[in-house]
Parts: C-alpha cells; structure tokens; sequence
C-alpha cells in the first residue's frame, strides 16, 4: 500500500508540472467549473422560488447534495478518467497497456491511476464550498457520527466509481472497439439529483444496477438527517463488492489480452 501511495502521488507531481507549464488551460478549466456549478446551483436555485421542498428536499438539502456530488466528480475527473477514459483506444488498440505490463507495479494501478489532472482540483474547491453552503443554512447541524458516516460513505463511492469504469474498461478485452465512455458519463449526470425525485423503476435501477444513488444522494441524506448502521453497511459492502469484480474483471481480461496487436 505505502509503494502504491508513493507511485500515485509521484504521478500527481508529474502531472502537476505539466499542467502549469500551460496557463491558458488552467484559466479555461477554472472558467468551465465556474460556468457548470454555477448553472446547476442557478437552475436549483430557480426551482426553490416556487416550492419549499422537492421531493422532500429542502434547498439547504440539495446544495449539500450538488456539493458532494461535486466533491466525488472532482476527484473521478483528476485520477480516473484519464487513466480510464477512451481505454478501448488508448490501452489496447494503442498499446499503452503493453508497457504497463512490463511494469514492476500492479497492471491494474497503473492503467487506472498513474495518471492524474491536477487542474480538476478547482471542482474539489468549489464542491467544499457548496457543501459548506449547504450545511451553514441546513436547519440542523451535522452531528460528528453524521460526518463520520458521510465520509465514509464518500470513500465507498469513490471506490464504486472506480470499480465502475475499471469494468467498463475491462469490455474493451472482449470488444475492443466498444465505446461506452458517452453512456458512462451521461449516466453520471443522474448522480447530481436525489433519487427519490424519480420514478421507482429508474431509482431501483439507479439504487441497485447502476449505483448512482451511492455518489451522492446516499452520503448527503446520511449527513443531514442522521447515520444509519443498515446504509454504512450497505455502502461498505456495495464497496468492497464492487472492487472484487472489479480485479476479478480485469484479471480475467489480461489472460484473454494477448498484446496490441493481437
């Protein structure tokens, strides 16, 4: 574990110096979080002049919410999608995936996390700020078990999200021209909302199949309105789950990969 944390913090580095070797991409990347954030929080914004509540969430609520939903967005656009994004290209059809093999480290961490994209830090910094928002005009104040869980149930999240796109990186062994980055990122947008604003075949989808509830929705009601032992463990083992077919996907996908050319 320590050489694994020694190897992605030296990659951040790396990834660090290149980033502010260009200036004007930072400007950009700051005004594009900037202009996103701010059209979620406006459109929310809106909807609270003419209700007090949806679907049973205050608007303290759902800025708790945006800002989590930031926090872990942030964090999936600086060390997994650049690792993970278009894999099917860049890992197989390129070769990519030949050198980290050759690697003396872990094939799966270096496909998925030796690179990062240090700008995405700026969404870090505006979700604290969202959620900071949020709980400042929440009408209760989290308790320390409520943090605690939230935290938690943040670190399961993350981890599903990285089990999710590992898996879906892992198709590209079987069908290496399938591209499903589009319907992945599209999906992720459901992330954003509560889920009980949507209908019940689509929130068990979103619960149970397709675990969006567990990025957001999950750790924000949990902060706001109290843990619950049943969701910390559900979480953890939606987790733990997820992460074991996760390595057992790939592992599977390395004994079928047979190098870029094959």
């Amino acid at each position: 574990m320590r050489k694994l944390l020694s190897l992605l913090g030296a990659g951040f580095s790396m990834s660090l110096r290149r980033s502010v070797a260009f200036r004007v991409n930072l400007v950009f990347d700051v005004l594009l979080a900037f202009i996103g954030l701010g059209t979620t929080i406006a459109a929310v914004l809106l909807v609270f002049t003419r209700a007090d509540t949806l679907a049973g969430w205050s608007r303290p609520e759902f800025l708790v919410l945006i800002g989590t939903y930031q926090l872990i967005t942030g964090l999936r656009t600086m060390f997994i999608d650049p690792n993970l994004s278009w894999f099917p290209e860049t890992g197989i059809r390129d070769g990519k995936l030949d050198g980290y093999l050759l690697q003396p480290a872990p094939s799966l961490f270096l496909a998925s996390l030796s690179l990062s994209s240090p700008l995405q830090l700026i969404q870090l910094v505006l979700g604290g700020g969202v959620l900071g928002w949020g709980i400042a005009t929440a009408d209760r104040t989290p308790g320390v078990g409520g943090v605690a869980s939230w935290l938690v149930l943040v670190i399961a999240g993350i981890v599903v999200t990285w089990a999710l796109s590992v898996l879906l990186a892992c198709l590209a062994f079987w069908a290496p021209k399938l591209q499903l980055d589009v319907f992945y990122h599209s999906a992720w947008q459901f992330g954003r909302y509560p889920t009980d604003v949507f209908a019940r075949p689509l929130r068990i989808l979103l619960t149970y199949v397709f675990p969006m509830a567990l990025i957001a929705s999950v750790p924000s009601t949990t902060l706001l309105r109290g843990p619950r032992l049943g969701v910390l463990a559900a979480g953890i083992a939606a987790a733990g789950g997820a992460a074991g077919l996760a390595v057992l996907a790939w592992r599977a996908g390395l004994r079928r990969y047979t190098g870029a050319t094959s």
